[in-house]
């Protein structure tokens, strides 16, 4: 199955990747109830996320009873110990997780969803045998070290490395910046530069190695002191002169950076489904205050501007869980590239965890801004999505340069383009792999094609969306001629297209969520009229933030832009003054 979200960029659609939405089946249903009931029961009882963040720690003994549900090995198959839960039950149970505490889901999540699976998508059988069953049972915690001091999203400008001896081993050196569960993790999955010789010439290429904690010189730095998940581990981890068999290994020698990105994209399809639990968390908490706290003898919950708030959160809601299932579902239905909407999921469920939490507070009012209270250590917590592999701003470049990136032969296809694709080809290697561009957008002058499986209540939403599809590709057109091989210095353009594929892919997501329910006869009709309330709000906002980034394709302030931002570095700060200008 290919992928959804790279359809958009020509204009396309294939429904049977759409419809029916990828709910959840019987099995999968008991077995995620079963899960989330377990998860509930005991993060109650257990999880003081307020105490935790005071004291800037998880007690070990909280880990070892997630340890003992099997909660460290969610995606190893059952043959090494784990559980073997498919994506979509995985982000159910993470997205429950994450509505108690950010700092122990970090924790949780940089160990699996990160931190060893590299092993799980590339390591070889011995390795898998070897590993994998001590990290299942959390007797050995992950850590996944690629980020340094001098290279953060530009993952491929890497210093550490790892250089071969005459015995095969490989000897590394350098200094790994802000791993999470660096000083308690026992195994590290760590990127390195190695040397290799193609086509006559020596070059280097990233290698993906296991380093465990035994192994001499290997050391840590000071626990660092954040602004949120406080209680989670996050230092530096030191390489002197490390010795590691060849066998450590994980994939190819020189492949590394493409099993950096594919961990990456898993990774941050989790952090989606977090930031779902989190909203929810938030939603029931002010939902509870708006419905108690009174003001002029009346719960502010019937005001309106409050209502408008807690409707908005709940269609935030809405839209972020029908992507992350939407990507989960199509995962195990066998797309493998989804690497576009992974990150679509990461960028909209960040950017809509970061509104709910800052609505919450508003709403909460005075108590929101006290520590007694769990809101500010919400946005604390919250913040870091944003930021976490990979900035959403390097995301936005991401996403829509994989979109836009294809064969020669159909950029030429397109007239003047012939020399995109090799443009394309080495700038954006610290984006990661990219998708196929194989169409001729030109067709897509008269509009994208008509959806036929939508709910015929959502007729008119299905209308729009094809209307706005065939508008978005005829965007993508008209930048590629403008701007060229030069489209790949152009971060405002750029950005401007993510975000309208971004909320095409919402949109999409929403229409086939919001049909499937409304085509089960099992569902209650109350329960219908709410969704197809939350279906036409999350739409309508969709809609409207697209229109808005469509008008600014033509009518924007790129140059003011630049001019303002040169300027400001330029003078480093504002560089006016009332009193004189």
């Amino acid at each position: 199955m290919k992928s959804v979200a790279a359809g958009l960029f020509y204009g396309e659609v294939e429904e049977s990747s759409v419809f029916p939405y990828p709910g959840f089946t019987e099995e999968q249903k008991s077995l995620a109830i079963e899960m989330t009931d377990a998860v509930k029961k005991y993060a109650t009882a257990n999880i003081d996320a307020a105490k935790f963040d005071l004291e800037e720690t998880i007690p070990a003994e909280v880990l070892q009873g997630f340890a003992e549900m099997g909660l460290f090995g969610m995606a190893v198959k059952e043959e090494f110990g784990g559980l073997g839960l498919d994506y979509h039950l995985y982000a159910r149970v993470f997205s429950e997780l994450a509505g108690f505490d950010g700092a122990t889901t970090t924790t949780l999540g940089a160990h699996q969803s990160i931190g060893y699976r590299a092993l799980i998508n590339e390591g070889n059988p011995e390795q898998q045998k070897k590993w994998l069953p001590k990290l299942a049972s959390g007797e050995w915690i992950a850590a996944f070290c690629l980020t340094e001091p001098g290279a953060g999203s530009d993952a491929y400008s890497i210093k550490t490395k790892a250089t071969k001896n005459a015995d095969g081993t490989y000897t590394i050196n350098g200094q790994k910046l802000w791993i999470t569960n660096g000083g308690m993790a026992h195994f590290y999955t760590v990127f390195c530069k190695t040397e290799h010789e193609i086509k006559g010439e020596k070059q280097e290429r990233i290698t993906c190695f296991v380093v465990t904690k035994d192994m001499p010189g290997v050391s840590f730095g000071n626990k660092e002191h954040k602004m949120g998940i406080r209680a989670s581990e996050t230092r530096a981890v030191f390489l002197d002169k490390v010795v590691v068999p060849a066998d450590n290994i994980i994939g190819e020698p020189g492949k590394g950076f493409k099993i950096a990105m594919n961990v990456l994209n898993s990774g941050r399809l989790s952090l989606g489904a977090g930031t779902v639990g989190g909203m929810r968390t938030v939603l029931k908490w002010v939902s509870q205050h708006a419905a108690t706290r009174k003001q002029f003898d009346r719960p502010i919950a019937e005001f309106g501007l409050v209502q408008e708030k807690l409707a908005t959160m709940t269609s935030l809601i809405y839209a972020t869980e029908s992507i992350v299932y939407m990507t989960s579902g199509n995962m195990n239905r066998g797309m493998n590239e989804y690497f576009i909407e992974s990150a679509i999921c990461k960028v909209f469920g960040s950017e809509c965890l970061w509104k709910v939490v800052d609505m919450g507070l508003q709403i909460a009012a005075g108590i929101g801004y006290m520590r007694e209270y769990p809101y500010e250590r919400m946005m604390r917590d919250s913040r870091i999505n944003l930021i976490f592999e990979g900035t959403n701003e390097i995301l936005r470049v991401f996403i829509a340069l994989s979109g836009i990136k294809g064969p020669s032969d159909s950029l030429k296809s397109l007239g003047k383009l012939s020399d995109v694709s090799s443009a394309l080809t080495d700038p954006i290697k610290s984006l990661g792999v990219l998708t196929d561009f194989a169409k001729n957008r030109l067709s897509h002058m008269m509009g994208g094609r008509a959806l036929s499986q939508y709910h015929p209540s959502l007729r008119d939403q299905s209308e729009m969306f094809s209307a706005m599809l065939g508008e978005f590709a005829i965007h993508v057109e008209n930048t590629l001629f403008k701007y060229g091989k030069h489209i790949i210095g152009n971060e405002l353009p750029q950005g401007r297209l993510a975000n309208m594929v971004i909320e095409l892919y919402v949109m999409l997501a929403v229409l086939s969520r919001t049909t499937f329910i409304l085509n089960k006869s099992e569902v209650p009709e109350q329960t219908k009229a709410y969704v197809t309330d939350l279906a036409t709000m999350s739409f309508t906002d969709s809609r409207r933030r697209f229109q808005a980034t469509s008008r600014l394709m033509t009518r924007h302030l790129d140059e003011e832009t630049k001019r303002i931002a040169k300027k400001l570095c330029e003078q480093e700060g504002y560089g006016l003054d009332t009193m004189y200008f």
